[in-house]
């Protein structure tokens, strides 16, 4: 990187020359030097300074000083407006590696109630099934009374086994969700891809013991 650069005067470059040098008292990273940093690396250059934690160029390290350009800052502003969006730029740590974060629908409807209501308690507790999509199977003993006769009509899809009913998720929520434009659409489209999935293409009402 050209001392002579004019974006240098603020960018630390982070590649260890041969002859000796004053190493900088303060570094102030930006986008460019941890990109240099990180194409350092690839190529087995050492470095005045790493930032990053051992050779995991995807984690920094805390407290660094870091000069963001205009984009940037629009960006960071857009992150701290729409939880949604920054959800979108975070990563999951998996066995996999590191994933994109995807939320799922009730995510999306749960990050934008707190977005609207900042002050909300979510009564829930551990273990709960809060990460099942609406394919998923549940059961309901039918002891509870849980669904009526006339809310049975409206599911497209269950069956009864042992007292116990079976149906999927979206079912459920189609009882007592607003019945608007898009979930109407999501529900066709959830319908279509259960049928796919699972094979069922009518509905059962009981299913005896082969």
């Amino acid at each position: 990187m050209a001392k002579d650069d004019k974006n240098f005067e603020y960018e630390f470059d982070p590649v260890k020359m041969p002859k000796d040098g004053k190493k900088a008292e303060a570094v102030i990273w930006s986008t460019n030097s941890l990109n240099a940093a990180v194409e350092a690396i690839k190529k087995g250059l050492p470095l005045k300074a790493n930032p990053f934690i051992g050779k995991q160029t995807r984690l920094l390290k805390p407290d660094l000083v870091y000069k963001r350009t205009e984009d940037e800052i629009r960006d960071y502003i857009k992150c701290k407006q729409d939880p949604i969006y920054f959800a979108s730029k975070c990563y999951l740590m998996t066995p996999e590696g590191l994933q994109p974060c995807v939320l799922r629908d009730y995510q999306e409807d749960y990050l934008n109630h707190l977005k609207k209501n900042r002050f909300s308690i979510f009564l829930s507790c551990r273990q709960s099934g809060k990460t099942l999509n609406m394919l998923t199977n549940i059961t309901i003993l039918i002891k509870n009374d849980i669904l009526t006769s006339q809310q049975l009509k409206k599911i497209s899809y269950f069956y009864i086994k042992d007292n116990i009913y079976y149906l999927p998720i979206y079912e459920v929520y189609n009882l007592y969700c607003k019945q608007t434009f898009i979930w109407k659409i999501k529900y066709r489209l959830y319908k279509i891809i259960y049928n796919l999935t699972y094979g069922r293409s009518k509905r059962y009402e009981t299913q005896k013991d082969s």
